[in-house]
């Protein structure tokens, strides 16, 4: 086995980062180093050995001998570095063209990143394709490297442990998104729910919705690897695969029960918006109800007429106040004994 990595860049610098990762096994000799090895030169006849490459964000020379020199079909190559592309597989002649997609928080932690490998699967040879750095690949590198991961001829086993643990970056983000939910729903119910609610609870149905996007195509894919549809997957192999399928499957439906949770604590936000709202208007309705005989009596009486009626009578004004007085006791009593209030 040999490992070998170039790289030109900052760490941070994703755009310009380039690495290109080898690992050989040569059946009866052992684990060697290439020096100075390139795709080209790295990419072996396959008689005894295995190879797995693993190639991050590629120049222009490597996407081309993607197709010149190991031979694949130059629309996968196409596939393989286009940013948008939806999980699949296709069956070629002498390889199996997969990609794979991937969520992973922020480094602000506020959204998911996207992320797509392509993988290449053959006889004896795995080819791993991305634009950006992959926790995943770096995690199998290091098993595969320490020997916990045996290669040999077994490409299948290593593309199941990149699947597998980009599959299993989803549950931290489904735990979180629960424990948001469960939070905001008894800031919901334990009285007037800030506006903040609504915008997280729509953030958050987004991410569930996008997630769910991504997680079934992928179980569809995981099914015929299991059910070894496909040829390059091993029996042994396809057991593996049957738990990450059923892993997936489980994700799928986390998800969607979280997309119902998260509509109903919104229309729940809503109606307890709305209930409140209407409280306040009818507290409005039943002040505007009562002031408006009110209103119109000290409209009329309050009119500069020589000949008006009563203006002459002593005890017309404490009379016309006690006379308010009634008729807003009265319009109250009546509000109550409907239970308007």
């Amino acid at each position: 086995m040999e490992h070998r990595a170039i790289r030109q860049g900052g760490p941070a610098d994703y755009t310009c980062a380039h690495m290109l990762t080898v690992h050989v096994y040569e059946d009866g000799k052992g684990l060697h180093l290439l020096e100075d090895a390139s795709l080209s030169s790295a990419w072996p006849g396959l008689a005894g050995r295995s190879i797995w490459v693993d190639v991050e964000n590629p120049t222009e020379e490597e996407a081309r001998a993607l197709a010149d020199v190991c031979g694949f079909h130059h629309l996968t190559v196409e596939d393989a570095l286009t940013p948008v592309q939806p999980p699949k597989v296709e069956e070629f002649g002498n390889y199996l063209f997969l990609l794979f997609r991937g969520l992973r928080p922020s480094e602000e932690g506020l959204e998911l990143e996207g992320y797509k490998v392509a993988a290449y699967l053959g006889p004896g040879f795995l080819v791993t394709v991305h634009r950006r750095p992959v926790p995943a690949c770096l995690e199998v590198s290091r098993l595969v490297l320490a020997k916990d991961l045996t290669m040999e001829s077994q490409m299948d086993r290593v593309l199941h442990a990149v699947v597998d643990r980009m599959m299993d970056e989803l549950l931290p983000i489904l735990d979180r998104s629960e424990e948001r939910l469960e939070e905001i729903e008894e800031t919901i119910f334990s009285g007037a729910p800030p506006q903040q609610a609504l915008h997280e609870l729509l953030h958050l149905k987004r991410q569930l919705l996008t997630i769910r996007r991504l997680v079934a195509p992928q179980r569809e894919m995981l099914g015929r690897l299991a059910r070894r549809d496909l040829p390059y997957i091993e029996e042994r192999t396809s057991h593996y695969f049957r738990d990450v399928y059923d892993h997936v499957a489980r994700l799928e439906e986390t998800t969607i029960v979280l997309t119902d949770l998260a509509s109903g604590a919104l229309e729940a936000h809503l109606s307890v918006a709305s209930n409140r709202l209407n409280e306040i208007v009818k507290v409005l309705t039943i002040f505007s109800a009562i002031w408006m005989p009110l209103t119109f009596l000290a409209g009329v009486y309050g009119m500069n007429f020589e000949f008006l009626p009563e203006l002459k009578i002593r005890w017309f004004y404490p009379s016309l106040w006690g006379f308010w007085i009634l008729i807003s006791v009265g319009m109250l009593y009546f509000f109550r004994r409907r239970h308007w209030i």
